[in-house]
């Protein structure tokens, strides 16, 4: 009994981390960011399958606790039936592959070399117990896993994708608002603080890749909301791992579905000269 506990948990752990791991890729995808290169913790990909299955339950919303229901009924109703056509295949199969035996029978005991039908007798005895044994064991066990990983999957990858486009989005993130203080001169985004009207002297950094991208960047690294024809521009963070922070400007509603904001990544000096200040949300 005791080592049927420990299989199923094991099964279990595996089926956690699984789920975990592609939740987090399908997340972290959608800002262009690989998982792997994070390196989280390994045990909090036991945690992050809570998030898969039951969704945010205390903030109102069923939907993703519904969605898991469902799935696990299709379960339940789905793979029965695989087994039935997979009972049907194999005997279809069985009555060929008996056939086949008599053919090749017949034709073994019409060579006149007295080798031959012992030979073939004794390799289709063993070819029809072993084809036995696994029609009966190792494809339904095949089934169940292949059919339980598919639906992990998908259940991980459409959550994962799904809380990624609610964070990227300003009204509906659940990220912590970020403003990074950092000194005059080292870093190439920003301006100061008295001078938040003019345009930051970049004259000193050079720039490779898209230049109107990082043009973009500029003329959203803070909200001056002193002039209401300014685009107001909340910046969040995405996460903080070894010393570097993944900050983006939040998208609007308004912007298209397919939409996707850009990731800044910032190196913390050795120095700790940099400030990070975390908020639930944007001052009005």
């Amino acid at each position: 009994m005791l080592g049927r506990i420990a299989g199923l948990l094991s099964l279990l752990g595996i089926g956690l981390y699984f789920t975990g791991w592609i939740y987090r890729w399908a997340y972290f995808a959608y800002f262009q960011l690989e998982v792997t290169t994070l390196d989280l913790p390994f045990e909090s990909f036991f945690i992050v399958p809570i998030q898969v299955f039951f969704g945010n339950i205390s903030s109102g919303d069923f939907s993703t606790f519904f969605r898991t229901i469902v799935i696990a009924i299709a379960s339940f109703i789905i793979v029965p039936n695989i087994f039935h056509l997979i009972k049907i295949f194999t005997q279809k199969l069985d009555k060929i592959l008996n056939e086949l035996r008599l053919k090749l029978l017949k034709w073994s005991l019409k060579t006149k070399h007295p080798k031959i039908p012992q030979n073939i007798q004794s390799f289709l005895y063993f070819q029809q117990i072993n084809y036995q044994k696994y029609d009966k064991v190792l494809i339904n066990e095949i089934v169940i896993v292949a059919w339980l990983l598919t639906a992990l999957f998908f259940l991980g990858q459409s959550q994962g994708k799904i809380d990624a486009i609610r964070d990227s989005r300003n009204e509906t993130s659940f990220l912590p608002v970020v403003t990074l203080i950092t000194p005059e001169n080292r870093l190439s985004l920003g301006r100061k603080v008295d001078d938040i009207g003019d345009d930051p002297n970049v004259s000193s950094f050079r720039v490779i890749g898209d230049l109107e991208l990082y043009k973009e960047l500029l003329q959203g690294d803070f909200n001056n909301k002193t002039d209401p024809n300014y685009p107001q521009v909340v910046w969040r963070l995405l996460i903080d791992r070894d010393s570097q922070y993944y900050i983006f400007p939040s998208l609007s509603k308004n912007d298209q579905a397919n939409a996707h904001p850009p990731v800044v990544v910032i190196q913390q000096s050795d120095r700790g000269e940099y400030i990070v200040i975390l908020s639930p949300e944007a001052p009005p």
